[in-house]
């Protein structure tokens, strides 16, 4: 793990990243897994010993301690993904609801076309940004309407693709929408901040319930968005301290070990134990008390030799 976290270290973009190798690298998220191993060790001792002095209520009280500790590092995984991947904001809306000028503020930099007239934006653009200490991957869509050529209804795949894989939504809805009263869709799966967009051309309009009334050209609203923004993208990326399964090779063998603590027995003490055995093996991978090629070569497939 502390290997892993010279390689995190060397690739950090973002405070939040560097932070959070930094203190693996100390050792915080060793000391989890070796906390947990040493359980694993306890419960396999009590199973093997089971029927001789050890009650089956206290065996059965040290796998549920197994279990909760397997469970509250599982938990750090979707974070910790999130913490060294970025998270995927995706901007969403009908054609000339100021999806790419809203793009252009966050990136801070005239990175997609802005034109008055629909159908611009035909292709993803996307822009990497440091949020309080957060990467986060902002992605432009093409506008969302029925009808266009073909070239525009590619870019509504897109789009949908995108929203399918966000992490976060970003909905504008322009106030200066004329006939088209209703309000975008928001797919029910995507967590969405709702914006109510160009407020300065409908000055003294109250914005609906639920939605953050902006205009990227008065710079109002923008100030209340952004502190939003900063809300969700924090509360999905807690900082844990480095205590975070970071890696996918964490999460493949905590949801090994927690698999095989799901088959313990505690009436049949033989097979428990072996349950046990085996969970301990995965932990033993990941800090390293026992190596195959096969880990070492996970591991340091990622490295650069001169670095």
């Amino acid at each position: 793990v502390q290997a892993e976290a010279v390689r995190d270290l060397v690739a950090a973009d973002t405070a939040r990243q560097h932070r959070n190798a930094r203190q693996q690298l100390a050792g915080a998220l060793s000391a989890e897994f070796k906390r947990l191993r040493g359980a694993l060790v306890e419960a396999s001792l009590d199973y093997e010993a089971q029927g001789v002095e050890v009650p089956v209520g206290e065996v059965e009280a040290r796998r549920e301690e197994c279990r909760t500790q397997l469970a509250d590092l599982l938990a750090t995984a979707e974070a910790g993904e999130r913490l060294r991947e970025g998270l995927r904001v995706v901007i969403l809306g009908p054609p000339n609801a100021g999806k790419s000028t809203l793009f252009n503020y966050l990136a801070g930099s005239e990175r997609a076309i802005v034109s008055p007239h629909p159908g611009t934006t035909r292709d993803l653009v996307e822009a990497e940004l440091d949020l309080g200490g957060v990467r986060i991957v902002v992605q432009d869509t093409a506008g969302l309407r029925a009808g266009g050529d073909e070239i525009e209804a590619e870019g509504h795949r897109r789009a949908q693709a995108a929203a399918a894989a966000a992490d976060l939504g970003v909905v504008l809805w322009a106030m200066d929408a004329g006939g088209e009263s209703a309000p975008p869709d928001v797919p029910e799966w995507l967590p969405a901040i709702r914006l109510r967009s160009k407020v300065d051309l409908a000055p003294g309009t109250t914005v609906t319930d639920g939605w953050l009334g902006i205009s990227c050209h008065s710079g109002e609203g923008l100030d209340d968005f952004r502190d939003e923004l900063l809300r969700r993208v924090l509360g999905d990326v807690p900082d844990l301290g480095g205590a975070v399964a970071i890696a996918a090779r964490h999460r493949r063998a905590l949801e090994e070990a927690a698999a095989e603590l799901e088959r313990c027995d505690i009436e049949s003490p033989e097979t428990a134990a072996e349950n046990v055995r085996w969970a301990l093996r995965a932990v033993d991978a990941l800090i390293g008390e026992v190596s195959t090629d096969d880990v070492l070569d996970e591991i340091y497939s990622s490295f650069c030799i001169g670095k």
